[in-house]
């Protein structure tokens, strides 16, 4: 994402690839995650493929997700575990299933998992799956009561993809 948030125009896989020091179809499996969630764009010549910084306007969270790391871009000196620190919290919010798990908790601040699984329409095993990652990155909270809520966004990330979200 950054290398492609820093170029100037769109870059080629290829470039992209020897730039992250990775093998081309790794790069380019990250690439195509990247624009399937509408993080970044893709323009096709030919058998070429060029990845840029737009973003699918459609879909808020991606907006939010590259407006936040254009902030985070542009220091000169990023954190030593940045990509650590935003990691967890950006898997939660890369998958619809976790976004719709998320705008239900949105609509029904407390409740229970059994009406939280029913409503998310997911078979048991896949919306345990999404929940466990939600709550391994301190997206959603369970109580001594066994109600699911949202938790309070920690950081600027989490508040302008939380933003995001209520749209």
């Amino acid at each position: 994402m950054r290398l492609v948030s820093n170029a100037n125009g769109a870059k080629g896989v290829s470039e992209i690839a020897a730039e992250a020091g990775l093998p081309v179809p790794t790069a380019s499996i990250y690439l195509r995650t990247l624009n399937a969630r509408g993080l970044i764009s893709v323009v096709r010549l030919g058998r070429y493929v060029y990845y840029g910084t737009g973003s699918d306007r459609s879909l808020p969270v991606a907006i939010a997700i590259q407006k936040s790391f254009r902030r985070l871009f542009a220091h000169k000196k990023l954190p030593d575990n940045w990509t650590g620190m935003l990691l967890p919290t950006l898997r939660a919010y890369s998958s619809p299933r976790r976004e719709a798990i998320m705008r239900i908790l949105l609509e029904h601040p407390q409740i229970c998992y059994s009406e939280l699984l029913s409503r998310s329409g997911m078979c048991e095993m896949t919306f345990l799956r999404h929940l466990g990652i939600l709550a391994a990155a301190g997206m959603v909270v369970c109580d001594s009561t066994k109600s699911y809520s949202l938790a309070k966004p920690r950081n600027s990330l989490e508040s302008v993809l939380s933003a995001a979200l209520r749209q």
